[in-house]
């Protein structure tokens, strides 16, 4: 069944099935690509058709934590009032973001998804005269809003093993307004040191005070590398440092619309001045809530999509593919033809992968990691198109 407002509220019984497609949106990135629009009647994302498997958009494929369901589902009691006015209360999950980074309150902003923050850094700190640096390839939202208000954007080019070239980027940075940083970055997977992020944080401060610095950790969650570390701290003490996560991701709330930010005093005041008042749903606020207070399951969903990202990454690499080092719920392939060639083989046999990301969308296809039963049958897919 389609999800759309009609189908939605039409008289008929909601299954469980179709509630978890509305919390998890799953395939809804790749969708808004593809069709620029949500497509379907009334913005609806199409229902999965029997066996599709989605690696389209870096959903976690089994949603949300149990506890946390159950506290969005009873969140509908509470729609007729304000998420100011309920209990939890929006105050209270941005207390409680603070609590989980041992930080206060005023260093918090909280977004309608990450997405909301991307959107509103750039409104604030770049435009005519304040270019934006960022990395090609790299998520694409904050470049799009640099270019509407009238900004230059300098995109530096990845190295050869798929990480941000900071040496160049540094290079790029006197005069910008902002710097996007995403870490670990989307679509390679790949993920920097915290030494060399520092650095690189100290080195802007140095030769370009007044920019701004937006690390985007939003898969931070999935990180297995020794050699990483948030910046969440270093942003709640230092001027100009502003880092974004996301309950879409590793807590399978992409459909709730749930991030947040964190700075300094001064950088979230400001943040908060672009802010949608009262922006976070009272059903979203709830689960979020929840979610935070049950710190096993980020565990849990780690090693899940730790063991089937190994299992695809080593059957490309085992037929000769070159993968880049993945640390998120996503993998970045060189697939030596171009990734529509392979999504369209792909999509008629059942099977969803990643949008293009240009400059490299010739030769490069991402695929998100859904369970390890998904990958174990998608593989079976790409073997089959690859040949």
């Amino acid at each position: 069944m389609s999800l759309s407002r009609r189908a939605l509220f039409r008289p008929r019984a909601v299954t469980s099935a179709d509630f978890n497609q509305l919390v998890t949106a799953r395939g809804r990135e790749a969708l808004v690509a593809e069709l620029g629009t949500l497509g379907g009647e009334s913005g609806s994302i199409p229902a999965p058709q029997d066996g599709e498997i989605r690696l389209t958009s870096n959903e976690n494929p089994l949603g949300p934590p149990p506890p946390a369901m159950a506290a969005i589902r009873a969140g509908f009691a509470g729609a007729g009032r304000y998420p100011a006015n309920t209990d939890p209360s929006i105050d209270d999950l941005t207390q409680a973001v603070a609590d989980r980074h041992g930080c206060a309150a005023t260093n918090i902003v909280l977004g309608a998804g990450s997405g909301e923050l991307l959107r509103n850094v750039a409104q604030a700190f770049v435009g005519p005269g304040r270019h934006l640096v960022t990395a090609s390839p790299t998520y694409l939202q904050t470049s799009g809003v640099a270019r509407y208000l009238g900004a230059e954007v300098k995109a530096i080019p990845l190295g050869g093993d798929g990480k941000l070239d900071l040496d160049a980027m540094a290079a790029a940075a006197p005069g910008a307004g902002l710097i996007f940083f995403c870490n670990p970055n989307n679509p390679t997977g790949t993920v920097h040191a915290a030494s060399d992020v520092r650095t690189f944080v100290q080195t802007i401060r140095r030769t370009s005070p007044n920019t701004v610095i937006h690390v985007d950790e939003a898969y931070h969650e999935y990180v297995t590398h020794p050699d990483y570390e948030s910046m969440a701290e270093m942003a709640c003490s230092t001027p100009n440092v502003f880092v974004s996560r996301t309950f879409s991701k590793c807590f399978g709330m992409a459909g709730m619309r749930v991030g947040y930010g964190l700075g300094d005093t001064d950088m979230i005041a400001t943040m908060r001045r672009f802010r949608i008042d009262m922006n976070i749903a009272v059903p979203t606020v709830n689960g979020a809530f929840v979610a935070l207070q049950d710190k096993g399951y980020e565990l849990i969903e780690q090693r899940r999509n730790t063991a089937a990202r190994q299992y695809t990454i080593d059957f490309f690499r085992g037929l000769g593919y070159d993968v880049f080092d993945s640390q998120t719920n996503f993998m970045f392939v060189n697939i030596g033809r171009p990734a529509a060639e392979f999504r369209s083989a792909c999509r008629e046999r059942g099977v969803g992968v990643g949008r293009d990301f240009p400059p490299m969308e010739k030769t490069h296809a991402r695929i998100s990691i859904g369970t390890l039963d998904e990958m174990q049958r998608a593989c079976v897919v790409f073997k089959e198109v690859l040949a």
